[in-house]
């Protein structure tokens, strides 16, 4: 009986070698590495042989894994400026909410390269040629987006008839709207920390008053650091604080109810 059941049946061990085998085209041995390219991204770090400093890897991989998370956070933010402008504002918090999970480890990253002492980043920066953290394209991608993602709340806003201060002191009315322009101001901060932390950085591993071709490095970090990208949602604070002490003034006079 047993034997009558099996017929017919591929033994088990060929059965597994089918589902192991690739189906995918491309160089690697398996789907996972085909998918992926993993042999082409693996092989974008310079060799042992051709690097000036042995942790010159690390700063490769670093810059590299930076560049592909900061690409990742562009796409869904930018797919959050479609969500928004469609009024689907429950998506766009969950995509933004995704970008900042990629975003995130991007700003640690910086971190890994304070590890770095001066000489050792002077020896590998001698291979750099006139590269900067500053020409990051993933990170400009993000600068590009910044207003767009912008526009389109603020559009939504003016379609609504109503100011940035009404929709903080009617938030439980614009919940939703509410919601998207906190995730704002959680990205406007995201890149001030990138900023931050570059420019800590910078000044950990090169100083403060090194010279470059467009002024010292330090000093132009610390500018655009202090930049924010959505200044009247940040203003609104300062607008409803001053409401709130002038009514509570009022109060204390006596004048605050009729």
């Amino acid at each position: 009986m047993n034997q009558t059941k099996r017929k017919g049946r591929r033994p088990l061990v060929a059965q597994n070698r089918e589902m192991t085998e690739p189906v995918l085209p491309g160089p690697g041995a398996t789907d996972y590495e085909r998918y992926l390219r993993t042999d082409e991204l693996l092989s974008l770090q310079k060799r042992p042989e051709e690097r000036s400093h042995p942790d010159e890897l690390m700063f490769q991989i670093v810059h590299q894994s930076s560049e592909l998370l900061l690409k990742g956070a562009a796409n869904e933010l930018d797919c959050a400026r479609e969500a928004i402008s469609e009024g689907d504002y429950v998506r766009a918090v969950k995509l933004m909410d995704r970008a900042f999970r990629m975003f995130d480890p991007a700003i640690d990253l910086l971190h890994v390269l304070g590890t770095l002492t001066p000489y050792e980043y002077h020896i590998i920066r001698a291979g750099l040629g006139h590269g900067s953290g500053l020409d990051s394209p993933g990170f400009i991608a993000l600068l590009h987006l910044a207003p767009r993602l912008g526009q389109a709340f603020f559009d939504q806003l003016d379609n609504t008839g109503i100011t940035v201060e009404e929709m903080y002191r009617r938030n439980r009315e614009f919940i939703a709207l509410h919601e998207v322009a906190e995730k704002l101001l959680d990205f406007d901060e995201r890149v001030q920390l990138f900023r931050f932390h570059h420019m800590k950085l910078a000044h950990r591993i090169i100083g403060a008053d090194v010279l470059g071709t467009t002024g010292r490095s330090v000093d132009i970090l610390r500018q655009r650091q202090e930049h924010v990208l959505y200044k009247e949602l940040w203003e609104a604070r300062n607008e409803i604080t001053g409401i709130v002490n002038a009514r509570s003034k009022m109060e204390e006079q006596g004048h605050g109810r009729n």
